[in-house]
């Protein structure tokens, strides 16, 4: 899937640091190392994807909806006031991640604009391709790694397992699922993973959904797939939100 070169961030909606905390947690954060609390990363939330303004390296990265490949959302412990839910993003694989917690400049909004841009921006280039028949990669990770990373962060995540994902079905560690074995996807798992079934109720396949980066992608386009094998649809694409 080719993603243009050209893309630009188009107009600021809003910018996004650290919130400020009541007057009490003023007080407490106050006495405890500034440099413990300083954001490095600020986050700019433009039309067509984030700003992000490294303070340390003095430097602004471009990431465009369209770009982004991977979003893993994952809950963190590693908070100075506690649990919080937290959204990871970046290109690919060779790129680092970068964080948007709930507890940072309204983070909770930040992560449905940035879940929302990918769907609307990369959602209809990513079925352009697989109507043209292109394979398109997704990456899931171990129980192992969501743990990792509920403890030390996104960056402590190792390397994802690759998926293929194409309009004749999943490839996923050597096994194919053919999208005419597949009958339903169901995202009501009772341990909160997406399930593929056969016609008759046999679970093919199954991820958790926080170890499947952009989960919420790979599930439109895998409902796409399989409405289009049933139905004998060749030209049809969900509705993206524009």
């Amino acid at each position: 899937m080719r993603v243009p070169t050209d893309l630009v961030p188009g107009r600021l909606l809003s910018r996004h640091g650290r919130t400020r905390a009541p007057r009490l947690l003023g007080v407490i954060r106050s006495l405890l190392p500034w440099m413990a609390t300083k954001p490095k990363i600020a986050l700019d939330l433009h039309e067509h994807g984030i700003v992000a303004h490294h303070a340390a390296a003095r430097k602004n990265v471009f990431v465009p909806f369209m770009a982004m490949a991977d979003l893993c959302l994952y809950r963190t412990d590693h908070r100075l006031f506690g649990p919080a839910n937290a959204l990871a993003f970046r290109r690919g694989p060779d790129d680092t991640w970068i964080d948007v917690l709930d507890d940072d400049g309204d983070g909770v909004r930040l992560r449905g604009e940035i879940i929302g841009g990918q769907l609307r921006e990369r959602g209809p280039l990513a079925l352009r391709s697989l109507e043209a028949g292109e394979v398109l990669t997704f990456r899931t990770i171990s129980d192992a790694d969501r743990l990792a990373a509920r403890a030390r962060g996104a960056s402590a995540i190792g390397t994802p397992t690759e998926l293929q994902l194409s309009r004749a079905g999943l490839d996923i560690d050597g096994q194919h699922i053919a999208v005419e074995d597949i009958a339903k996807l169901d995202e009501g798992g009772p341990d909160g993973s997406l399930r593929l079934f056969d016609a008759y109720g046999h679970m093919l396949w199954s991820v958790h959904t926080l170890s499947l980066f952009s989960a919420d992608l790979f599930v439109v386009l895998m409902r796409t797939i399989i409405e289009a094998h049933q139905y004998g649809i060749t030209q049809r694409g969900p509705d993206w939100g524009a």
